[in-house]
């Protein structure tokens, strides 16, 4: 299912999330966008109710691993990921029209549940951020424009914004609008649209729990004031660290090579003031471990490298920002545009 990228400030479609709505969407069919069913005896049901509406099937998140478990491997993310593939497998349903992924515990393990869905299945992601301030971070301090940036080049086709009140997600959509590249939503109580707070190019509402499309749809039609925000920024290039979002040109200076050993927390810290990139070097296993034990020291955009197709491959999958790609230990064209399309590698 793709939402299409809306620049006239329409009134943003809605998502089905209840059988007791079937009627409403009969009664107002091109005022939904999908609908979101909570297993595949639902989505079966629906779509014989609501073709041609495409019917997708809601996921959450499996639990974060405790990386202080010893019998958690490392790396973790690479672990967390195939206990994804095990919780979704058998909610995977061969007619979902996309899947809807919610309630990831910190930004790395909905991207990892992302490249896990993409593993396993071919189809459309809709992914569910939830903001934990009002300057647009989530509850693990990543900017929401750091988040959209990745999401937005690994698979998923339309974002959904969760936050405490209205006033944060007017101003998260503000802030992320002019960089996101997909089409972007809400989900919030009816009631929060008495504020007429603006809502810059959402495209899609989903019903807070507990609430019915109909109340939603009344207080989106007569109350909601959406604004449009040109998309541009072309001109850079968004290379989130996993954390933070960074600008930068395809000129951008880039460190020597940085090994990924016991010492790499130091130099990190050496280089930060040095170079604008940090170059980090792959050259065994153990490597992707200091990788994802110093993520959290990382604050530049990094460009990744290694010698083994398999273990820099590897490194994408471990490191949670897009990795930048200059051509160090050429790999083939082919399996490079693989690494664009899976994990959003940027190629300089």
């Amino acid at each position: 299912m793709d939402a299409p990228l809306s620049q006239s400030g329409r009134k943003p479609q809605l998502m089905l999330t209840s059988s007791d709505d079937v009627p409403l969407w009969r009664a107002h069919p091109d005022r939904f966008a999908g609908a979101i069913a909570p297993d595949g005896a639902a989505c079966d049901e629906w779509e014989e109710q609501l073709d041609p509406l495409p019917v997708g099937i809601a996921l959450d998140c499996p639990p974060v691993p405790d990386e202080e478990d010893e019998n958690v491997e490392r790396p973790v993310t690479l672990f967390y990921i195939r206990q994804c593939k095990e919780a979704f497998r058998d909610r995977l349903h061969e007619d979902a029209a996309f899947y809807y992924l919610r309630n990831a515990e910190t930004f790395a393990s909905l991207r990892a549940a992302v490249l896990a869905l993409g593993d396993i299945s071919g189809r459309t992601v809709i992914a569910e951020l939830t903001l934990a301030d009002d300057e647009g971070h989530l509850s693990d301090g990543t900017d929401v424009r750091a988040a959209i940036g990745v999401l937005q080049r690994i698979g998923v086709t339309t974002v959904i914004l969760r936050a405490r009140s209205m006033e944060e997600l007017s101003e998260a959509l503000e802030k992320t609008a002019p960089y996101a590249r997909l089409p972007l939503g809400v989900c919030a109580p009816a009631a929060w649209f008495d504020e007429r707070r603006p809502l810059y190019n959402a495209e899609i509402a989903v019903p807070a729990e507990n609430e019915h499309a109909e109340t939603l749809l009344h207080a989106v039609d007569e109350k909601a004031v959406c604004l449009s925000i040109p998309r541009d920024h072309d001109d850079f290039i968004l290379a989130p660290d996993g954390n933070n979002a960074h600008f930068i040109d395809p000129t951008i200076d880039i460190s020597d090579e940085i090994e990924c050993g016991p010492r790499l927390g130091e130099e990190l810290i050496e280089a930060e003031d040095a170079s604008g990139a940090f170059k980090l070097l792959l050259e065994t296993e153990d490597d992707l471990v200091a990788l994802e034990e110093c993520r959290c020291m990382i604050s530049r955009p990094v460009c990744l490298c290694a010698e083994n197709a398999d273990l820099l491959e590897q490194g994408l999958r471990v490191f949670p920002g897009l990795a930048l790609y200059d051509g160090t230990w050429e790999q083939p064209d082919e399996v490079v545009h693989y690494w664009e399309r899976k994990y959003g590698l940027v190629r300089l």
